[in-house]
């Protein structure tokens, strides 16, 4: 799981510019994070969530 933060700028220009502040590599995974609330949103409970990361790890890719 990685997560990136962006910020939209459109004090310079007339369209504006999208900046890429950050790469979290590991972001929360509290159950009220985001990357469970987006797995809830995809139906899968936060239990769920954690032993797909555990059961799915591997350091060979």
């Amino acid at each position: 799981m990685s997560r990136s933060d962006f910020r939209y700028d459109d004090r310079f220009s007339e369209n504006g510019e999208l900046i890429w502040l950050e790469v979290n590599t590991q972001p929360g995974m509290t159950p009220t994070s985001l990357v469970p609330e987006m797995a809830a949103h995809a139906g899968h409970s936060f239990g769920e969530l954690v032993r797909w990361m555990v059961e799915d790890a591997s350091c060979l890719r």
